[in-house]
């Protein structure tokens, strides 16, 4: 074979390849739902396959995009949606462009049509119940896709967030909250889309699948203990998936047929835990904070809907997490649920909220997948904390971006922006020469500032080759997706912690007198030290980081008993990250000198010689304490271990070796019974001090010169 011949052939095997391995994995079905009678679109509807967990939602226009695995095109395609009858269909036989009409269910249940408030009650009660056995009974993971906007008090789009998220929720079994991770994300400044900066001031936004779970949380509306304050009635009857479904409708009752107390709940919500004490708790007074309507199945008993908004009596309250946090007008819910493989799992959640001024901010999730086996927790390095802005995580926006994630059709307000969006883009190409470079030129600047962040982030992993850091392209998949849910370098940090001194003291019996400048005795005491091994200790200290991994530490110890225990030193400190891909475990090294003064009491002396002085000092209360102690300059020398519960907080483990290269010994003086105590410690070698110990003198010292210590407390970043 010629070279000639070679060269096309090896072209055509490259192409072919390429070609193979780029063939997407899954198929793209669209398509429009619209009601067989009014013709009319149906927004929000459910798109999916149930039987594997995987779906997406109808826009307000009833359109649908679904990207399906390859591997379930022989699985049936249902669309199903509250008040209609479910629509099932091949989906190797769904052809794109479809319209798929659904035909509205039958609503017949006369025989509950009217009920008295404790009969329905009863139904939620049953439904409460049923939660084991209607909700998953051990942990889950799911993918989510999540999107948040907000608006200024013109209503004009501020920004548009979104993002694919993982998600592990617990066991309904009890009330913790989940965890979530992000896999990839996108922003756009709806109102400068050449500027890159962001602010929303709104954070948990991403907890949506956690924070809107009512059944899970045990909102107030299902909650026994706010029954009483509560009307509920049958606002309708509908069906969904063949299931018939009562609609309660819900809000305030006028007349509580109680006496304005509710008893102590046995078992905290979610909410209890994470924000104090609510209304009602310990006898408070409570009241209804929500209105709205719940939608229950008739068969099992399973909630399987809810809309709701808080009342302005609720809204009164500015820390009601999970539901809001903050000063709102208004708060508005819908959230839903969707059944697989015989339980209930959470679905989607839309909240809407009005700002104080005027604002609007809203913000959605979407459950797309549902893994079938056991949940586990989100890795640790990949784990968004509750507080983050999820604005602040994501990435720039791209056409392209989602690649074969399904995610939820834009609202409309959201669709003309972008399209506005769009269009001033198109608009940009008919610019001026010397325009269209000037935005050239401020888009490159922007981009160039982000790539300089981006580099010196990447360049304090060690991992990263200065060859991948001089490639401008190069990001690695596994930073993509956390590099800006790294923590930040923080230069402060505080700790307390609590521990014991492991000092082995005592002498008895001691004598101690004091006398004037004449030889005249003034206070005169004779009792044992009581033997003592150990003093517990509280200490708070500070770390200073010049460099990721250095830092000086300024620290204080004190005591708890009759003893004096004063400390305080400073020193430099070197830590090392054992665990760099999973949570961190720290090992620090601290090298300190610190300045001790430990007394032990010996006793209360009388006064009876009247006003005296101690070098200086005046003294005049009747009963003097006279303490026995050494003052020490030590060289400190301590091993830490620090486990990191969340990126704020850290656990840590501290032994100590304490080496006292000088020291000397005292009496402390300290009045008692005075209004305002005066304190003073003499030196020993004081000739006015006369110490003896079984009639021998005694100049020993209080502690030895080498000791140890271990602490165990928390560090605050």
């Amino acid at each position: 074979m010629t070279s000639k011949t070679i060269c096309p052939f090896l072209f055509f095997i490259f192409t072919f390849v390429c070609s193979t391995i780029g063939q997407s994995e899954y198929l793209t079905l669209m398509g429009k739902v619209v009601d067989k009678k009014t013709k009319q679109p149906v927004p929000l509807a459910h798109v999916g396959i149930p039987e594997k967990g995987i779906g997406t939602t109808t826009g307000f226009d009833g359109g649908f995009v679904f990207k399906l695995p390859k591997a379930n095109i022989n699985s049936k395609l249902t669309v199903s949606c509250m008040g209609y009858e479910t629509y099932e269909k091949s989906a190797s036989s769904f052809q794109n462009g479809s319209v798929i009409s659904l035909e509205q269910a039958n609503n017949q249940l006369a025989e509950v049509v009217v009920m008295d408030k404790d009969a329905i009650v009863n139904i939620i009660r049953q439904a409460v119940k049923n939660i084991p056995k209607n909700y998953p009974n051990e942990a889950t993971n799911t993918l989510a896709f999540y999107r948040e906007s907000l608006t200024d008090d013109s209503l004009r789009y501020r920004y548009l967030a979104e993002g694919v998220l993982k998600v592990y929720k617990p066991t309904y079994k009890n009330d913790k909250e989940g965890q979530v991770g992000l896999v990839q994300g996108r922003k756009i400044n709806l109102q400068d889309p050449l500027d890159t900066s962001f602010y929303s001031g709104l954070s948990s936004g991403h907890m949506a699948a956690h924070r809107f779970d009512f059944v899970k949380n045990r909102e107030d509306f299902i909650d026994e203990a706010y029954f009483p304050y509560y009307k509920y009635w049958i606002e309708s009857t509908t069906t969904y998936n063949g299931k018939h479904v009562w609609v309660i409708g819900f809000g305030k009752e006028e007349n509580p047929t109680t006496d304005g107390k509710t008893k102590k709940k046995k078992k905290r919500s979610l909410a209890d835990r994470l924000t104090g004490k609510r209304e009602g708790d310990d006898g408070a007074t409570a009241s209804a904070r929500m209105k709205g309507r719940i939608f229950i199945e008739k068969d099992s008993y399973a909630f399987i809907k809810a809309e709701f908004e808080v009342t302005k009596e609720g809204l009164r309250k500015g820390n009601d997490y999970p539901l809001y946090v903050g000063s709102w007008k208004a708060n508005k819910y819908v959230v839903n649920y969707r059944k697989h493989e015989g339980k209930w799992y959470f679905g989607d959640a839309l909240r809407e909220g009005v700002r104080s001024n005027g604002g609007r901010y809203a913000n959605e999730i979407k459950t797309t997948e549902i893994t079938d086996e056991k949940g586990n927790q989100i890795p640790y390095l990949e784990r968004l904390e509750r507080g983050n802005e999820f604005v602040e995580l994501t990435g720039k926006y791209d056409e392209d971006f989602w690649k074969n994630y399904n995610v939820t059709p834009m609202s409309e307000g959201l669709t003309e922006s972008m399209t506005q969006y769009k269009n001033m883009l198109k608009a940009q190409e008919a610019f001026s020469e010397a325009n269209r470079l000037a935005i050239q030129q401020k888009r490159d600047s922007i981009e160039a500032a982000e790539l300089q962040r981006r580099k010196e982030e990447l360049a304090k992993n060690e991992e990263i080759t200065k060859e991948q850091l001089e490639d401008v392209d190069y990001v690695p998949e596994s930073l993509r997706k956390v590099d800006n849910v790294k923590k930040k370098f923080r230069k402060t940090k505080m700790l307390f912690g609590l521990g014991t001194h492991l000092i082995s003291s005592g002498a008895d019996p001691m004598t101690i007198n004091y006398f004037d400048g004449d030889g005249e005795q003034i206070l005169s005491l004779t009792n044992d030290i009581s033997e003592r091994d150990f003093e517990v200790i509280g200490r708070w200290e500070f770390d200073i980081a010049f460099h990721k991994n250095m830092f000086v530490r300024f620290g204080w110890g004190f005591d708890f008993w009759k003893s004096t225990y004063r400390e305080r030193g400073i020193g430099l400190g070197f830590q090392t990250n054992m665990t760099p891909k999973r949570r961190p475990i720290l090992l620090r090294g601290v090298a300190q000198y610190s300045y001790l003064r430990y007394y032990r009491m010996v006793g209360n002396a009388e006064n009876d010689y009247g006003r005296f002085k101690v070098e200086g000092e005046r003294f005049r209360g009747k009963e003097v304490r006279l303490s026995y102690g050494s003052h020490f300059h030590n060289l400190n020398l301590s091993g830490e271990l620090s486990i990191e519960l969340n990126r704020s907080r850290e656990l840590y483990f501290r032994g100590t070796y304490h080496y006292a290269f000088a020291s000397g010994q005292d009496i402390w003086f300290k009045e008692t019974k005075q209004p305002s105590r005066k304190d003073h410690r003499l030196p020993l070698s004081s000739s006015r001090l006369e110490i003896t110990s079984n009639d021998a003198p005694f100049r020993e010292r209080i502690m030895p010169l080498e000791s140890l210590s271990f602490t165990v407390g928390l560090l605050f970043k």
